[in-house]
């Protein structure tokens, strides 16, 4: 016991953890002590997390840990809690050793984009935080220990278990660590070693995925969701996977130079150019320090790594061809900056006799890396901002609904109500300020809360204390295609609510 504390109070430990704590909560500090919630909220005051019809089957208990209510304190500090873990073992991985690196890294995993869109989601982060902790102690078990692979295994099925796309992350580490072992010239025979570690720790994982998978279908009497093509998984087809395979790098290259998270202002395009400038010259003075260009493999299993990173990527498109991919499944992107603060560690390591002008290296890339991670905290903080005007303009929205709803000649308590929940653009004009950041910020984008009947409901209920009866299903449907319903106008408009046949029609989009 005591060898553990020593080795926890020891900097490799204790800084990144720190730092990504202190960093965490300074980026999302706004977003855990209010109440700001995104569309998919409304339905989850209180959920049990059972997702076992998409794949995820153990979100219940990673979610359980903090109850299944959407608590944004508890939750927020369990998620910003979990990543801290993340990043002191992504810097064990790697084996970073600079103090600056251990600063470096965790804000740039805490202040990463895709972080602040799964808060949007903040009743269920703690428990998707949980599931990239078990991502990424995948990899850094299968690596450290000579039988590591089969609690590799474990955790990654656990992690799949809890939000498919980590898989991504954990594919990733392996990734970049085997090519920065040939980098550094590894003997062949160990890259092939770890290799073969972590190709069966990625099989035993995805094996024992699918088959707990099954056996939790089996136990409810329940199917996959055709949600993101979920249904699909595990079915493979010749016809269709050169297909995939170019959906695949088509979307890593558009998510690259259009993704408006690495590059949305022209400091941040200086920036990015500066970091993949130091990043080649980085390897390349690796490469030569020890030597690695020498040996003709080495060329060829880099170039055969380097052409895997959008497939690694993008696995999940692998998986369901139907899969849109959106931030929350993007997690893994900031592995390209971590690896290119770790690659110029060791290039700058590789140099040490240099040390006036290494310094002026290290001092360029603290920079660099700062001012991304600076980017990103302010794309975060003006996501939040988005939220709480989404929040605000909802709820005067639906006061002056639930008012016009009251009022209507023939309302009761519990009448019947059918309405179709887009909010008329016409009416009410975009007034969104954010999207040339949030766009592409799911979870976080967009000028109101609301599109479905059962969300207004919900959120009547929870912040106006009003009870209606929103009618859903078939009911909605002969609605929408009714005479009555098409002669209707918009709300405001005097004609947008009028009952019909004892149900009260309301005209919204």
């Amino acid at each position: 016991m005591d060898k553990l504390f020593a080795k926890l109070k020891s900097q490799q430990y204790k800084i990144p953890f720190l730092s990504a704590m202190i960093i965490g909560l300074l980026t999302h500090m706004v977003m855990i002590v209010n109440k700001y919630p995104n569309v998919d909220s409304m339905t989850n005051f209180y959920f049990d997390q059972n997702m076992v019809t998409s794949g995820r089957w153990f979100l219940i208990c990673a979610c359980g840990i903090s109850s299944f209510y959407d608590l944004n304190f508890v939750n927020g500090l369990l998620a910003i809690f979990f990543l801290a873990i993340c990043a002191v073992y992504v810097t064990r991985f790697f084996k970073v050793e600079k103090v600056s690196s251990l600063i470096l890294i965790p804000a740039v995993m805490v202040t990463f984009p895709a972080v602040a869109a799964t808060m949007s989601y903040m009743y269920t982060v703690d428990g998707y935080m949980l599931g990239l902790l078990m991502a990424i102690l995948a990899a850094y078990v299968t690596k450290k220990y000579k039988f590591g692979f089969i609690a590799g295994g474990v955790l990654l099925a656990f992690s799949m278990g809890t939000y498919q796309a980590y898989l991504a992350f954990t594919i990733l580490m392996v990734i970049f660590d085997l090519l920065i072992g040939i980098a550094e010239n590894e003997k062949i025979k160990d890259l092939w070693n770890r290799g073969w570690k972590y190709l069966v720790m990625g099989v035993m994982g995805g094996t024992l995925y699918y088959v707990i998978l099954k056996i939790c279908l089996l136990l409810e009497h329940k199917e996959l969701d055709t949600y993101q093509g979920i249904n699909e998984m595990g079915k493979f087809s010749l016809a269709t996977f050169p297909t995939m395979i170019k959906d695949v790098y088509f979307d890593f290259a558009a998510f690259a130079s259009k993704g408006r998270i690495f590059v949305n202002n022209p400091l941040s395009m200086v920036v990015m150019c500066v970091l993949i400038a130091g990043i080649i010259i980085s390897v390349c003075t690796v490469v030569a320090r020890y030597e690695s260009y020498k040996k003709w493999y080495n060329w060829l299993l880099m170039l055969a790594f380097l052409i895997m990173l959008p497939i690694g990527c993008n696995i999940i498109l692998l998986m369901s061809s139907q899969a849109e991919y959106h931030l929350l499944m993007r997690m893994q992107w900031e592995l390209f900056i971590v690896a290119g603060v770790v690659i110029c560690e060791k290039a700058i390591s590789c140099l040490e006799e240099l040390k006036e002008k290494m310094q002026i290296a290290k001092i360029v890339t603290v920079v660099v890396v700062a001012v991304i991670c600076y980017n990103f905290f302010l794309a975060d903080n003006i996501a939040y901002f988005n939220l709480n005007e989404k929040y605000e303009k909802t709820y005067a929205y639906c006061v002056r609904l639930l008012d016009r709803i009251e009022q209507t000649e023939g309302y009761y308590q519990g009448i019947p109500i059918c309405m179709v929940g887009v909010v008329s653009e016409d009416s009410y004009p975009t007034t969104d300020i954010t999207s040339k950041v949030t766009a592409r910020m799911r979870g976080t984008d967009g000028d109101f809360l609301l599109y479905r009947g059962e969300q207004y409901e919900e959120y009547m209920k929870h912040y106006l204390g009003a009870t209606l009866n929103i009618l859903t299903g078939d009911d909605v449907i002969d609605m929408y295609y009714s005479e009555d319903y098409q002669i209707m106008t918009s709300f405001p408009d005097k004609d947008s609510i009028k009952i019909v046949n004892g149900i009260m029609y309301i005209k919204l989009e």
